[in-house]
């Protein structure tokens, strides 16, 4: 596989130049591999309670001779600027400008891996350009489908803030402080006006190339029996695409109040990557 050394030299682990900043990219292995693996991360808090999941997953597909990829987004992570002047298009510009840049670097395919809000980031990207690289394999952990709920789960911090500081403060209030320019601050990440108008313009319908990819779903539940959203979205996902859906019981890594295990997560994970690979 022929690659352009420039491209080469510019997806080491580091920092490297976005469409609005300098981003931290996460590329723990490069070797001369087919296909990329891009990882898409979580948001905010949920974040810093999946890093070091997705830091030992991509640790264990490296060391299986997978070349990975990890880009903190822009005003999040070690990435230039504050929450407060990102938005979710510059997200989408900068991941298709990493996808580009791998596509330059060699490499013909490209799997996915989307964690809860990755999914919807990855969805509107895939509704708004096509992939500049083959669809490989998909696999979600705890994926979100709607952006609305999204919100809906991330305002309730802060209500229940308020409430724990015997306060009233409803969803509707802070999106009115939103539409009227002001600043709000949800469990000490600064959301502004410009980043929530920016979640609710994301193309997050089920993307028509779904099919294209080999897809999986791994879903973790503390329950018997899968929850009846969890069978709504699958079914609906079902009617665009052959999914493998597979629960695993343990407890919710993704806001567990201290750093919770996944090992059979990303050991399920690494052998799916792996699988059928010549």
């Amino acid at each position: 596989m022929q690659k352009d050394p420039a491209a080469s030299a510019a997806l080491q682990n580091g920092f490297i130049k976005m469409s609005t900043g300098h981003n931290f990219l996460y590329a723990p292995l490069q070797l001369t591999a087919n296909t990329a693996i891009v990882i898409l991360p979580p948001f905010a808090e949920e974040m810093n309670k999946s890093r070091h999941l997705l830091s030992a997953l991509m640790r264990q597909l490296a060391a299986q001779g997978h070349s990975c990829f990890m880009l903190d987004n822009y005003g999040t992570g070690d990435s230039d600027g504050d929450l407060d002047s990102a938005t979710t298009a510059i997200w989408r510009t900068d991941l298709l400008q990493l996808l580009t840049l791998l596509q330059q670097q060699g490499f013909a395919q490209v799997s996915f891996i989307a964690v809860r809000f990755g999914v919807l980031q990855l969805f509107d990207l895939l509704n708004q350009h096509p992939l500049p690289l083959t669809p490989g394999k998909l696999i979600f952990w705890q994926p979100l489908y709607s952006v609305e709920k999204f919100w809906q789960q991330f305002v309730r911090i802060k209500v229940a803030e308020a409430m724990a500081a015997g306060t009233k403060i409803s969803q509707k209030a802070l999106e009115q402080q939103l539409n009227q320019g002001e600043l709000i601050e949800i469990a000490g990440y600064p959301i502004s006006t410009p980043f929530y108008h920016s979640l609710l313009q994301m193309h997050t319908a089920l993307p028509t190339c779904l099919s294209q990819f080999e897809l999986s779903w791994f879903e973790t539940s503390q329950l018997d029996n899968i929850a009846l959203p969890v069978q709504q979205q699958l079914q609906q996902l079902q009617q665009a695409v052959a999914v493998n859906f597979v629960q695993l019981n343990a407890e919710p890594y993704w806001q567990t109040s201290e750093l919770a295990s996944a090992d059979a997560l990303i050991q399920l994970t690494v052998q799916q990557i792996c699988e059928g690979r010549a």
